[in-house]
């Protein structure tokens, strides 16, 4: 039964508060650049770039060049160290580290070079000096900071690159656009609660809310939900656990779901973060892995509407704090293999009983973090074929140098090359994506390929992200979540294996946007009109923002949605129905056709209140195709899988995606806005080095399409 919405009660969210007296007016006074601050910043920037120069001579295996720019990254990181004296004193320990790693490594060969762990110790420097390096807070993990006589630290960063003083004057909202595009609420269906923390979160842990799959476990034809929760923290009495269970929602037709997790078995009272699916044992069948704060689970689906729970038994029962995850196909052998996101190490101890608080622009006491916590390895699982995995991180090139603070995991072709490559968005560290090397291990590119860091050479507050073509061009695109007064980013894949941060040219760098803090993403094609939208999920990180109106920010917020027109975007929420009216702090978002009526609908997961269900009740009268693809065994969902669509001339590209987004996963089957064409489709569909084509397809309706020799198309 769903409980009533719980507030943080005044007693304790008065004791978060600063002494009385703050001047505000105070902290809006831009302070006078300072010239050596502005040098050091300028050698930061050189430093990337010839770290850039280095990996991209290092993939050309070009000796020369490669050490000469490693000698050139290391001289420019000995002239920041001398530029930046204040920088405290772990950041230029990690700078004097990574100066003589690039001395040394100019001498090796270039092969195999990743530049991920020399850019993230020369980001962090940056990081530092763009939020006032003099503060001194000191990276070396946890709570250290919080022993009796400590000077207390402002937050510069927390979750995110978007610090400083409240804003002077805010702009104002542009009016109502008109638009096609309609969400209405449904209510009564997603009941129960998420959980995650206490209502005051006072520990980075409390702060991240809850994954959402959607699937069809049972093979009814209709598309199920199951939203992950977590422990709730009882402040009135000592931060006591209660745990909260899974919920999966079996969907009864006409927007009409009930909770069947205790009959299916999947009712997991763990502290639950995300979820994705596939079917790892190859079986026809579709299993979940669910990450959590303690040990991850591996749900089997059994085929009877029960699953049994078997991470240990298949050797994927990993421990720590893991966030997004997806299965991919990674080795071409068949079979789905796992990559696992990870966070930071955080201790039970200090979760129950955190002992700091920062200052959020220089008002509200907040958590501590990430900045200052110790950053969790991502982990990569081999599957063996017999229903077990290995551990397989390091061999296949995907060690996490700079122990980034990972979130959301995309697997996704960027290249076109049929084998499938991983990106990473890390929270104020930079992305990572890994080129698949044809099966044989990935190398990092993201430096060079452009998406590590945005358009000004910074890393951003990565939460989610998601790929699609949002410009019709055929190669698929990559946006990314990012914190309050910041902008979401939206890279364009230029065909090269490169990317152009467009953020400001397709319109998603507006003010009304930055205000908000962003986790969930997605591409979708709200209105059918053959162009993907994208949908914002928007909640702040600290509930004490409330208490101060000055600050012009709000713990519960509206999402967003920007509708595209000819690639760019425009923001239509105000028109788009009260589905984007709902007022809650949100998280992740899924998207999926839960009523099978052939457009996108949605569920919205939000921090310590149930899901929003959001029916999509555009009337455009456009027509549209949705793809369910079957492989005859292994990997029966061909997750991994490109679809491509033609309809009167034009061609529309999909992927079948296992995770994505923010901790979550979207239904399985690629759906199609053919706008006002009625004409038969031809549809292509390509999965490692095999590709297969059907013509003629009539519109409107949901195909099943056999991958097996009858329309295979000879190479």
């Amino acid at each position: 039964m769903a409980r009533a919405r719980r507030r943080p009660r005044l007693w304790l969210a008065l004791a978060l508060l600063p002494a009385a007296g703050v001047a505000l007016a105070a902290l809006t006074a831009a302070a006078p650049p300072d010239p050596a601050e502005a040098r050091a910043m300028q050698i930061q920037k050189l430093a990337i770039e010839r770290l850039r120069e280095a990996a991209r001579a290092a993939s050309a295996g070009d000796a020369a060049a490669f050490s000469q720019a490693l000698r050139e990254a290391s001289r420019q990181v000995g002239l920041l160290l001398e530029a930046a004296p204040s920088l405290p004193s772990s950041v230029r320990e990690g700078l004097r580290t990574t100066a003589a790693g690039l001395e040394a490594r100019a001498a090796s060969p270039p092969a195999g070079y990743s530049p991920d762990a020399d850019l993230g110790a020369i980001d962090r420097a940056g990081y530092w000096l763009r939020k006032g390096g003099s503060a001194g807070l000191e990276l070396q993990g946890s709570f250290a900071r919080g022993k009796p006589g400590a000077p207390e630290e402002p937050a510069y960063g927390g979750h995110a690159t978007a610090m400083g003083p409240p804003p002077v004057e805010m702009p104002t909202a542009a009016g109502p656009e008109a638009t096609t595009i309609r969400f209405e609420p449904v209510r009564g269906q997603l009941t129960e609660d998420t959980f995650g923390g206490g209502p005051s979160k006072l520990h980075l842990v409390e702060s991240g809310g809850n994954g959402v799959a959607l699937i069809d476990y049972d093979g009814d034809g209709l598309t199920d939900v199951y939203v992950v929760s977590g422990f709730e923290l009882d402040e009135r009495n000592g931060r006591t656990r209660i745990p909260h269970r899974n919920a999966l929602y079996r969907n009864l037709g006409g927007m009409k779901f009930k909770n069947v997790a205790a009959q299916a078995g999947v009712d997991a009272a763990a502290w639950g973060y995300g979820v994705c699916a596939g079917d790892f044992d190859g079986d026809g069948r579709l299993d979940l892995y669910v990450t959590n704060y303690g040990t991850n689970l591996l749900y089997r689906n059994k085929g009877d509407g029960t699953f049994e729970e078997v991470a240990a038994k298949a050797g994927v029962a990993v421990e720590g704090w893991s966030t997004g995850c997806a299965f991919l196909d990674a080795d071409g052998d068949g079979d789905l293999d796992l990559y696992v996101a990870r966070y930071v190490t955080a201790p039970w101890d200090e979760v129950l009983n955190p002992r700091l608080f920062l200052t959020w622009r220089g008002v509200a006491k907040v958590m501590l973090g990430p900045a200052g916590l110790p950053g969790a390895d991502d982990l990569y699982f081999e599957n063996r074929g017999d229903g077990t995995f290995v551990e397989k991180t390091a061999p296949m090139g995907l060690s996490d140098t700079i122990h980034g603070y990972g979130f959301g995991v995309v697997a996704t072709d960027y290249d076109g090359d049929g084998w499938p490559d991983i990106l990473v968005a890390n929270d104020s560290n930079p992305n990572f994506l890994y080129h698949n090397r044809g099966g044989h291990g990935f190398e990092s590119v993201g430096l060079t390929a452009g998406v590590a860091l945005n358009g000004e050479g910074r890393a951003q507050a990565g939460m989610g992200a998601d790929s699609g073509d949002y410009d019709g061009d055929g190669r698929l695109d990559i946006a990314v979540a990012t914190f309050a007064f910041d902008h979401n980013s939206l890279f364009h894949n230029l065909g090269d294996g490169g990317f152009e941060d467009v953020s400001q040219q397709a319109g998603l760098a507006i003010p009304d946007a930055q205000q908000r803090m962003t986790w969930g993403l997605a591409f979708l094609d709200a209105d059918l009109d053959g162009a993907l939208d994208l949908f914002f999920a928007h909640g702040h990180l600290f509930p004490q923002v409330d208490q101060y109106p000055a600050l012009h920010e709000s713990y519960a917020q509206k999402n967003q949605i920007f509708q595209n027109e000819n690639g760019r975007f425009r923001d239509v929420s105000a028109s788009a129905g009260r589905g984007l009216a709902v007022l809650k702090c949100n998280r992740a978002v899924a998207v999926g056709d839960l009523d099978n009526d052939g457009d996108p609908d949605l569920v919205v997961s939000a921090v310590d209140e149930p899901p929003t269900l959001l029916e999509n009740t555009q009337r455009t009268g456009n027509h549209w195709l949705g793809v369910q693809l079957r492989k005859p065994s292994g990997n029966r969902f061909a997750i991994g899988a490109r679809v491509t669509v033609t309809a009167d001339g034009r061609r529309q590209v999909r992927e079948v995606r296992s995770g994505g987004g923010y901790l979550s996963q979207n239904d399985l089957r690629p759906l199609f806005g053919l706008g006002r064409s009625a004409a038969p489709v031809d549809v292509e569909a390509r999965l490692g080095q095999a590709s297969w084509r059907w013509t003629g397809i009539a519109p409107d309706r949901y195909v099943t399409l056999d991958l097996d020799d009858t329309h295979r198309v000879a190479r």
